[in-house]
């Protein structure tokens, strides 16, 4: 395994998602191999549409230029086409990561997929009470970030069932990025980016309550985000404020080893360090599986 992580600081995260004080925050990269990653979607748009500046690999921009060129419509309607048939999981490998994902205890999930791969696993999913296997019971919802969303008839769980509070058992999903089966919701271009965030600084509250105790309560396991990715690096400003200091001790980034001398990583690793943030080198899969593996053992004894 590719592991940054000592023995203690295992003992740490795995003491975190018992107590409910750890929020997976995923992205495209979990579902790898079972459906196309963003920057997989953007060459083939780029190649398309004849996009002609050299950022092939970003989605927002080349779906930006698509929609320019397309129609608003267009980028929307192809991501429904490229998420609308998922590859089956490789079980040879070990457990599916969404399946480790869902036999987790933990009460919220933040996704910026637009998939429902998520959803799936936690509906097949269970977890262990004693001798019993108890059924987990997934809430969603996204995020309400243009008027046109927040005046529609589509009533979010909270406002379904005032009773309703997150728990292992009752699981809330929020789709940061809005999910596929609600086109409208999605955020592709590079502008539905920038609105997203800015309506998001300006009303707060477009993030559920149980969201933002999540985010500010507690540690963040980043997994499935690109490491150099500008939204992800946007997004951890936005979270933690202009200083950094509202992602708490704790918060854990699972990204791939970049190709390159270690003074590649050397730096990498400052900067994170700089953010409150502690890197794990490997893939979703090798930290999921090591994850799972020291789960079991740890509540076995």
């Amino acid at each position: 395994m590719s592991s940054q992580l000592t023995d203690a600081e295992w003992s740490q995260l795995l003491s975190r998602i018992d107590r409910g004080g750890c929020t997976p925050f995923l992205g495209a990269g979990v579902a790898v191999g079972r459906l196309p990653l963003p920057g997989d979607l953007a060459m083939r748009w780029a190649e398309l549409g004849g996009y002609p500046l050299e950022d092939r690999w970003n989605l927002a921009r080349v779906a930006q230029f698509m929609a320019f060129e397309k129609g608003p419509k267009w980028p929307r309607d192809e991501l429904a086409k490229a998420l609308a048939d998922p590859g089956p999981p490789d079980l040879a490998a070990g457990p599916d990561a969404l399946q480790i994902l869902a036999e987790l205890p933990f009460s919220a999930y933040l996704t910026t997929a637009h998939d429902d791969l998520l959803a799936r696993a936690l509906r097949a999913g269970s977890l262990r009470r004693g001798d019993k296997r108890v059924p987990r019971r997934p809430r969603f919802d996204f995020c309400r970030w243009h008027d046109a969303l927040r005046t529609s008839a589509m009533p979010t769980p909270f406002e379904q069932d005032p009773h309703y509070t997150p728990s292992p058992e009752e699981p809330f999903v929020f789709h940061l990025y809005g999910q596929a089966a609600v086109a409208e919701s999605l955020v592709l271009t590079e502008e539905e980016h920038f609105d997203m965030l800015v309506a998001t600084a300006r009303h707060p509250a477009l993030l559920p309550a149980p969201i933002q105790r999540a985010l500010r309560g507690g540690a963040l396991l980043f997994i499935g985000e690109p490491i150099a990715d500008w939204n992800f690096r946007v997004l951890l400003r936005s979270l933690g404020g202009p200083d950094f200091r509202g992602l708490q001790s704790g918060t854990l980034s699972v990204h791939v080893r970049p190709e390159g001398d270690d003074a590649v990583i050397r730096y990498l690793e400052k900067y994170f360090s700089r953010l409150h943030i502690k890197l794990y080198w490997g893939t979703p899969q090798d930290f999921l599986h090591e994850l799972r593996e020291r789960w079991v053992r740890a509540q076995s004894q």
